[in-house]
C-alpha cells in the first residue's frame, strides 16, 4: 500500500492563502490611503478657495465702506456747503435791504412827488420840479426812519400814502413836522417812521397815473 504526505502540500496552500489575504489587506489599505490622501488635497483645495473667496468679499466689503464713508462725507460736505450759501444769501439780502428800500423811495419822489411849472426859460417849459427830498434814511431789522424835506404838508401827505399803497411798508407814521426857512422858502421839515412788510420791489402796474403832487 502507497502512502502519499500531504502535509507540505497543506502547508504550501495554507501560506499561499495567507499571503493572498496579506496582498489584498495591503491592497485594500492602499486604495484606501490614496482614497484618504486626494480627498485631502481635493478638501484643502476647496478650503483655500473658500479663504480666497472670504478675503475678496472682505476687500470688497471694505472697499464698499470706504465709498461710503466717502459718500456720506460729500453729502455732509453739500449739507454744509448749502448751509453756507443759505446764510450767504441771508447776509447779501440783509445788506442789499436798505438800498432797495432807499430805491424804491427814492422812485417814488422822483417819479410821484414832482410837480410841472412854467419856467421862463423857453426851452424849460413845463420842468419837473422836485417837492420832497430826504436828508437822512434809517433802516434797522423793520424799523424805518426818514427824515427829510418838503414844499408843503400835502406833499408829506402824499408820500405817506404812497409808502403805504406801494405794500412795502406798513404802520406809516407822522412822528414830527416843523416849518424851516431854506432860501427865503418856508419849507416843511419832517420825519416819518415806519416797518418793512417786504423787500420786494413795487409792481409797477400797480402805480396810480395820476398828476404829481396828487395821491
Amino acid at each position: 500500500m502507497i502512502r502519499i504526505n500531504l502535509l507540505p502540500y497543506r502547508e504550501s496552500r495554507k501560506k499561499e492563502s495567507i499571503l493572498r489575504q496579506i496582498n489584498i489587506f495591503l491592497a485594500a489599505f492602499f486604495i484606501v490611503f490614496v482614497i484618504l490622501i486626494s480627498y485631502s488635497i481635493w478638501l484643502g483645495k476647496k478650503i483655500d478657495d473658500l479663504n480666497t473667496k472670504i478675503k475678496n468679499t472682505k476687500t470688497m466689503l471694505a472697499q464698499a465702506e470706504t465709498k461710503s464713508k466717502k459718500v456720506d462725507q460729500i453729502k455732509k460736505a453739500l449739507e454744509t456747503l448749502g448751509h453756507k450759501t443759505d446764510v450767504i444769501k441771508s447776509i447779501e439780502m440783509n445788506r442789499r435791504a436798505p438800498v432797495i428800500l432807499l430805491e424804491n423811495m427814492t422812485k417814488m419822489v422822483a417819479e410821484k412827488t414832482s410837480v410841472s411849472i412854467p419856467d421862463t426859460s423857453a426851452d424849460n417849459d413845463n420842468k419837473p420840479v422836485k417837492r420832497l427830498w430826504f436828508t437822512n434814511f434809517e433802516a434797522s431789522d423793520n424799523k424805518v426812519n426818514i427824515k427829510g424835506i418838503a414844499l408843503d404838508n400835502k406833499t408829506i401827505a402824499d408820500f405817506m400814502s404812497r409808502l403805504e399803497d406801494s405794500k412795502l411798508y406798513k404802520n406809516v407814521n407822522l412822528k414830527t413836522i416843523k416849518q424851516q426857512e431854506i432860501n427865503k422858502l418856508n419849507l416843511k421839515n419832517f420825519e416819518i417812521g415806519c416797518e418793512k412788510s417786504s423787500l420786494e420791489k413795487p409792481d409797477n402796474n400797480n402805480d396810480v397815473d395820476s398828476k404829481p403832487g396828487q395821491k
